[in-house]
């Protein structure tokens, strides 16, 4: 590994993922933030101290790496802690495009689900390099996931039908119960 690998990683790939959980809530991992430190620690090694610079340039990258796994295990957290609020809101999912959404919304989030797991599978054997590019697609994913299903206009539009609809049935229902309680009062 050199140096200039390191940098080219750290501009390819952790300065996106750092740059979605800074513009997420202003806010940066802890974890994302110690293993930066770390990283550039080994690359000071190098110019300051005189270290090795592949050695060096190696186990900055692998700081690199570990905190771009940290930073897309938080990413899945999110995603999951963002389509609970939405599948859990007042409203009908399955009439938004004509019954489409709730299904594939389901199965596409089940897919994230499963290529999650096998990343986290690979990561547990060890397999890092692998286990990254599994982790890299489940953020493409969601990225993917976000754009199509997270569309507040189509949510806003079900909650407000489905407010129709259950204040609809609601009143029937009371209308129901009290001409069955009037039926009732003069039939005894």
């Amino acid at each position: 590994m050199t140096e200039q690998e390191v940098y080219k990683f750290y501009n390819e790939k952790v300065k996106i993922i750092y740059s979605e959980m800074e513009a997420r809530n202003n806010v940066l991992p802890i974890e994302l933030l110690f293993e930066i430190h770390s990283a550039f620690d080994h690359l000071k090694r190098i110019h300051v101290d005189g270290e090795p610079a592949e050695e060096q340039a190696g186990k900055a990258y692998s700081h690199l790496k570990r905190g771009c796994l940290d930073a897309f295990k938080l990413k899945l957290k999110f995603f999951n802690d963002d389509q609970k609020r939405v599948y859990g809101k007042k409203a009908d999912l399955r009439i938004i495009d004509n019954g489409t959404y709730l299904t594939d919304f389901i199965s596409e989030r089940n897919k994230i689900v499963t290529c999650a797991k096998e990343a986290r599978i690979m990561e547990g054997q060890k397999d890092v390099e692998a286990a990254f590019e599994k982790w890299y697609c489940v953020s493409t994913m969601i990225d993917a996931f976000e754009q199509r299903f997270f569309d507040s206009t189509k949510i806003q539009w079900a909650q407000k039908q489905s407010f129709f609809r259950f204040s609809g049935t609601f009143i029937v229902g009371v209308v129901t119960g009290v001409l069955a309680s009037i039926i009732v009062s003069f039939i005894i």
